[in-house]
């Protein structure tokens, strides 16, 4: 199966190709709709300030992160639940704001909350989501195997849940996976460094450090692979030598500063230079600098993902060499479309999966739906600013 994004055709491997099946309609439970009524009529005369819909929101911030919104299922219309991982990194606030805002605009009910990086508090959080009548669950696992009984949970309910960007797995119960191609991702990164060290040195060799993802997050390892993919001939054959390989716990940027200067005492126990830093997301880019130092840092090759604002900057600064970017503004109102044909229809239809897991284990297909990606460096950085994305303060420094 091939896709195409920015005129690349990329060739998905064999384990991540299937048929989509196609979802089956919903029932909710009457017990479900009769407490609900219970519920509306013991509320009478209360504020009614206290089940506003925070569709009408603009900011996630409006809203404290440690326990749901104060939505409850108040009409027929689309009631949405929305659980994101953490809003340490740049993006989730960007993925929240848009799907607020998307809502609000599309008349449908939200409802809610951050886990600061806490699957236990997730599953509490969702947990209260479901009581409250949601229809659509848009979850964004902060771990993808222990998020797996929130969906058990919400399809014992009759909803539909979307993994958003990070796949749950350990069920197979997800009704449609929705995130970036995240092998592709891999692939730019990756084919950056090869094409950097051959301009650098005028063929293909140099000193790496490969610095993986979160070992929870589904989508680290087919980032990894992606990139892996470009460097593993030129590991093979000799020409790059592979210092040291790490995961990085949590995506920290202090894990990344940890790996690499374990690094940096490798090379210079070898007497040799790092050349490149393979870093998988934006903030682990910015621990990896921060361990070099400035200077190191801007005859390093450094990679990133994300766009974010700050990367931003240490790309035009030149300690940063690139971040491979998905428009996370999409992400979330095409999730939000998804919730909708879902809700109306029982079903979305989609010809790609992604390889995930049933709870004994055994791997499944996953029906997903793909969004594009593309690079970004100092010669293209604008695009982030004419697509809406960031302003040109957030880009350039004010």
């Amino acid at each position: 199966m091939a896709f195409t994004y920015n005129r690349t055709i990329v060739r998905v491997p064999v384990h991540a190709q299937g048929k989509l099946k196609e979802g089956g309609s919903k029932m909710k439970r009457i017990v479900s709709i009769l407490l609900v009524v219970m519920m509306v009529f013991s509320l009478v005369g209360c504020a009614k300030g206290e089940n506003a819909s925070p569709a009408a929101k603009t900011s996630p911030s409006d809203t404290p992160a440690s326990s749901p919104s104060a939505a409850t299922k108040e009409s027929d219309k689309l009631f949405i639940g929305l659980s994101m991982p953490t809003f340490a990194e740049e993006r989730w606030t960007i993925d929240t704001e848009t799907i607020v805002n998307y809502c609000k605009e599309k008349g449908f009910e939200l409802t809610h909350a951050c886990a600061d990086g806490d699957s236990n508090k997730q599953k509490e959080q969702c947990s209260t989501m479901i009581t409250k009548g949601i229809d659509v669950l848009i979850l964004a696992p902060n771990d993808g195997n222990a998020a797996a009984s929130i969906v058990e949970e919400a399809k014992k309910e009759g909803i539909y849940v979307i993994s958003y960007d990070r796949l749950v797995t350990g069920t197979d119960l997800v009704d449609i996976y929705i995130t970036f191609n995240s092998w592709f991702m891999g692939q730019l990164n990756g084919k950056y460094i090869v094409d950097n060290l051959k301009e650098k040195y005028g063929e293909i060799k140099g000193n790496v450090v490969l610095l993986k993802g979160d070992p929870g997050d589904s989508c680290a390892p087919l980032y990894f692979g992606g990139a892996y993919e470009q460097i593993k001939p030129y590991v093979d054959s000799g020409a790059i030598n592979v210092i040291s390989t790490n995961d990085c716990v949590g995506w920290k940027p202090e894990e990344a500063t940890k790996h690499v200067e374990n690094a940096m005492s490798i090379a210079d126990a070898k007497g040799i230079t790092i050349d490149a830093i393979l870093a998988p997301n934006d903030g682990t880019a910015s621990g990896a600098i921060a361990a070099l130092g400035d200077d190191i840092a801007k005859k390093t090759i450094v990679t990133g993902m994300d766009a974010e604002a700050a990367a931003c900057q240490r790309i035009l600064a030149g300690t940063q060499s690139m971040t491979s970017w998905g428009d996370t503004r999409k992400m979330g109102r095409t999730a939000v479309d998804i919730a909708e044909e879902l809700y109306k229809n029982g079903t979305y239809k989609t010809t790609d999966t992604s390889a995930g897991t049933d709870a004994a284990g055994k791997e499944i297909q996953v029906p997903t739906h793909l969004l594009e990606v593309t690079f970004i460096d100092k010669d293209n950085i604008d695009i982030l600013i004419e697509e809406g994305y960031h302003t040109k303060e957030d880009v350039y420094g004010k």
